[in-house]
């Protein structure tokens, strides 16, 4: 007999730090979920907020931890909220993240009831006019890094796209796709990134490192055989992105510059060399213009918004950027190895 999707508890481990600006509007999309919030747990372990983030934390019902300590080790930060979460599933959002619609989540929970399914998460991101214009962009194209986009990586379906997107053995189930993922990782697109469900009964069988993301231990349990996801049609979770193209841009290099730095070792990694010819064929075209505002042109004719005509310009400056920071940590290796050899 199947489960009913109102039997599921759920937790939602989070991490925050001076996150006034967006965490209310991402618990209340939770709060306002008509599914039943006694069955909710949210569980923020906060960096040593100076803002009114905790007022507002308290507000939505949250547990809080403060971990000053580890105010620049979010990885270790999320670690410690999913290890105090005990719900049956595990909702994973991030504090620039918000369920669109009031049913969103009871929609993700029903996928549960088939057995082979193991996370959920949204078809596509939502997209609302009224959104800064890189939130418009990223959702509109169906992942925040156009190079992933380019290699078909993207954590979500394209708005000029109908049908499933990405890798893997697709069902079509109506209100979802179910899907199976074959465990070579370069065929596996970023899941688990900016929201999804996922069984918590699967998480403890893993053993995971500290530092893992959600990526990781998406590809973890793809690779001991838990390998079926569900992406639902109509719901979202929008991805709220109120920074400017530089800003961003520069807090993805600090992010890679970030794990480099650590030698934090990841399971996932959205560049191999199966991807090399691609991969060239994609900096090519990033640099020459032409194909990149083809697709912007292609993408408006499906939703009217000129945030398409970003497309051009993110794909040259992911590029650029990606080519920098790979150019410059060429060059320390470089050092490095000269220094040891002195």
């Amino acid at each position: 007999m199947s489960r009913s999707k109102k039997d599921y508890s759920i937790s939602a481990p989070m991490i925050s730090y001076n996150d006034e600006t967006i965490l209310e509007d991402c618990l209340a999309s939770i709060r306002s979920q008509n599914y039943d919030q006694k069955l909710v747990n949210i569980i923020i372990i906060d960096g040593g907020s100076t803002d009114a983030t905790l007022r507002i934390a308290k507000k939505y019902g949250a547990v809080i931890i403060s971990r000053p300590d580890l105010k620049n080790q979010p990885n270790i930060r999320g670690r410690l909220a999913l290890d105090l979460s005990r719900g049956d599933l595990i909702l994973s959002l991030s504090a620039d993240n918000r369920l669109q619609e009031p049913d969103a989540l009871v929609k993700m929970v029903e996928t549960f009831t088939d057995k082979e399914i193991i996370a959920c998460q949204t078809l596509r991101y939502g997209y609302k006019k009224t959104d800064p214009i890189l939130s418009r962009y990223f959702a509109l194209i169906g992942g925040c890094d156009p190079i992933a986009v380019g290699l078909g990586k993207a954590d979500r379906g394209p708005y000029d796209n109908r049908n499933w997107h990405s890798f893997g053995t697709v069902y079509d189930c109506g209100e979802y796709y179910k899907v199976k993922f074959k465990p070579d990782v370069s065929k596996i697109p970023t899941l688990g990134a900016n929201g999804f469900l996922v069984r918590r009964e699967l998480l403890e069988k893993m053993d995971y490192k500290e530092n893992a993301t959600h990526i990781d231990m998406c590809v973890s349990l793809i690779q001991q055989g838990y390998n079926t996801f569900a992406f639902v049609k109509n719901k979202h979770i929008i991805h709220y992105i109120d920074v400017g193209v530089i800003n961003f841009l520069r807090r993805k290099m600090r992010y890679a510059g970030m794990y480099s730095a650590t030698k934090i070792e990841r399971v996932y990694g959205v560049f191999h060399k199966k991807d090399t010819s691609w991969l060239i064929w994609l900096v090519f075209a990033n640099t020459t213009f032409i194909v990149p505002f083809s697709r912007a042109i292609k993408g408006y004719l499906y939703v009217k918004d000129i945030a398409w005509f970003l497309h051009p310009v993110m794909c040259f400056m992911f590029t650029l950027g990606y080519s920098w920071f790979n150019i410059k940590k060429f060059l320390i290796n470089i050092r490095d190895k000269i220094h040891i050899a002195s």
